[in-house]
């Protein structure tokens, strides 16, 4: 039997040798690129002593079926199967074995293991094209099939689990067309930047070497509330199948201390959306104190005022359809995917559209404060970077761009603004040199001659300082970074859009002192006596906190509750995902 192994495999080998000699040019190049020989083709020594006879022929036709579709019938395999590169990739791999079939046929358990992963899926839109072929491949593997057919089969089931892959790795934004209407923004002088992560898995090696539910869990994103997302999602979803959200109408019963049939909608409506929890006491149709305090919940989750009452804003919010929340649900955990993974135990996160920074240490939000973002014409760009420097009592060195479009013009009509705002004028940004008279400067000229750059505008520390008492700089190819400010009384608005780009925060001191306690050499108590002065001073630190800068509509935070927030930039609306 041993002797009658080792002719078959001698024989199997030959033929295929003489399989590969019988390929176009095209086709033998191609298998070169592939770095194939005939060595790979064969079955390895120590295998042959565990294969049948029946499993060698297997081994063999298949092989031969798997060349020939793959290669010299690749325009015809590939006319509607998708990542064509790809599967030449794996299986080159695989030595051309089938990937989800065997001697004794479908590996069942496998199959039904990846199909159970798809049909699962929540975000899987089920009109779109993976859904299909998933249901069509379902449909037609529980009949017989030739060789031929079983063999173009393995290569579709390949073929749909890498496009799934892709699918639920990267989402489905279109983000080129999304960046081509960031640029149209950019050349009507609006500034506007994102800038995406690809998350790093070899998708060859996941598939080779991992069972589909596992190879699902490792590529799902852990951070920044996705899996509290997934959960809102899938809730969402079943409110829907019931019918929906109830319908709030515009009644006057809806005032604390009233009662009525609107009331009782309102009370429903807040039920459905996890913001009611109270049990009994009031009435089942009476606005009592419980349901007011689940308003203001409501209007906290949506970025309203806290009033308790039902407003114009309040009753949109509360009857906007389902299917707009769950859409906005999905396109913000598309924006999770493509955010970075793996985030440090300590870190900052910026929301734009909360108003809000959070601090995170030990992977737990330890606080939050309220910020002031780029305004319509200046959106703060997203991207992610670390904090590696703090200033002290720091100048402001100001942009050209603002002295061109905002102070010149401000000091053509007052001359005096400029030292009303303790701006000191140069020639250069040494502040040993001196200083520019700027009532002895023709302005309007300036500004018609594009020789402003000639001008260093600068506003030393002080209690004017546009920048206020400290700086946090994470250096970046915006020029953007936190920083106080001396105008505080913005931060008392709900919306709060007003910079130029960079993000003030509302507590710097706090935020000056949580990096504080993580540097040996820094002491916050002399941090706190220089910022009495005036004298710039700058902290190098030694442990870099990473910051990212996010733009998420919806968001769930730490302690798992869902919020939505206006689309301040009108990002949602041009973002589009694509029905994969």
């Amino acid at each position: 039997m041993d002797n009658l192994k080792n002719i078959l495999f001698i024989i199997v080998a030959i033929m295929l040798a003489v399989a590969i000699e019988a390929m176009t040019v095209n086709s033998a190049q191609e298998v070169k690129n592939l770095n194939r020989d005939l060595k790979s083709l064969k079955v390895d020594d120590s295998s042959r002593e565990k294969l049948s006879l029946s499993d060698a022929l297997f081994v063999q036709n298949s092989q031969i079926g798997l060349v020939n579709l793959i290669f010299d019938d690749e325009n015809r395999t590939f006319k509607y199967i998708s990542n064509r590169e790809f599967i030449k990739s794996i299986y080159s791999k695989l030595n051309f074995t089938p990937l989800w079939f065997n001697r004794d046929g479908l590996k069942r358990e496998l199959v039904d293991e990846l199909f159970s992963v798809i049909e699962s899926d929540e975000i899987l839109d089920r009109r779109g094209n993976i859904y299909k072929r998933y249901r069509y491949l379902k449909r037609v593997l529980d009949r017989n099939m030739s060789m031929e057919q079983m063999l173009k089969r393995d290569i579709m089931i390949t073929s749909l689990y890498k496009s799934y892959l892709n699918f639920h790795i990267f989402g489905s934004i279109k983000w080129w067309s999304f960046q081509k209407y960031l640029k149209g923004l950019r050349d009507n002088r609006i500034s506007a930047r994102w800038i995406t992560y690809n998350p790093k898995f070899d998708i060859e090696d996941l598939i080779l070497n991992h069972k589909p539910r596992d190879v699902v869990d490792m590529t799902t994103p852990k951070t920044f509330g996705y899996g509290q997302m997934l959960i809102e999602l899938k809730r969402l979803k079943d409110i829907r199948s019931r019918g929906g959200f109830v319908k709030v109408p515009n009644s006057r019963q809806l005032r604390y201390g009233r009662s009525g049939d609107s009331v009782a909608k309102l009370k429903k409506r807040l039920t459905q959306s996890g913001d009611y929890i109270c049990s009994g006491g009031e009435g089942r149709k009476r606005y009592g104190k419980c349901l007011k305090r689940a308003v203001k919940r409501f209007q906290k989750r949506h970025g309203l005022s806290q009033s308790g009452k039902i407003d114009r804003e309040t009753l949109r919010e509360l009857n906007l359809s389902i299917d707009r929340r769950i859409d906005k649900l999905l396109l913000n955990m598309d924006r999770i995917k493509r955010l970075p993974r793996g985030l440090s135990r300590r870190y900052l996160m910026v929301n734009i559209p909360s108003f809000r920074l959070y601090y995170f240490d030990d992977m737990v939000e330890r606080f939050s404060m309220r910020v002031i973002v780029g305004d319509k014409r200046h959106h703060t760009p997203i991207f992610s970077n670390s904090v590696s420097f703090i200033v002290l009592n720091p100048y402001w060195i100001i942009p050209d761009s603002i002295v061109r479009k905002e102070i010149i013009p401000r000091m053509l009509k007052n001359p005096n603004y400029a030292k009303e705002r303790g701006y000191e004028v140069r020639l250069s940004y040494n502040v040993n040199a001196p200083q520019v008279d700027t009532k002895k400067v023709n302005w309007d000229r300036v500004l018609k001659s594009g020789e402003s750059k000639k001008y260093k505008f600068v506003q030393p520390p002080g209690p004017k300082n546009a920048l206020g008492k400290i700086k946090f700089k994470f250096p970046n190819q915006f020029s953007v970074y936190l920083h106080d400010t001396s105008d505080r009384g913005l931060f008392k608005r709900e919306k709060r859009a007003f910079s130029h780009g960079c993000i003030r925060v509302s507590e710097p001191y706090k935020l000056l002192k949580s990096f504080t306690e993580h540097e040996d050499k820094v002491s916050y108590s002399r941090c706190k006596t220089i910022l009495d002065g005036d004298r710039k001073s700058q902290i190098n630190l030694d442990n870099r906190v990473p910051i990212y800068i996010v733009y998420l509509t919806a968001w769930v935070d730490s302690k798992g509750l869902l919020y939505y927030f206006d689309d301040i930039y009108n990002y949602d609306k041009h973002q589009k995902r694509a029905i994969q």
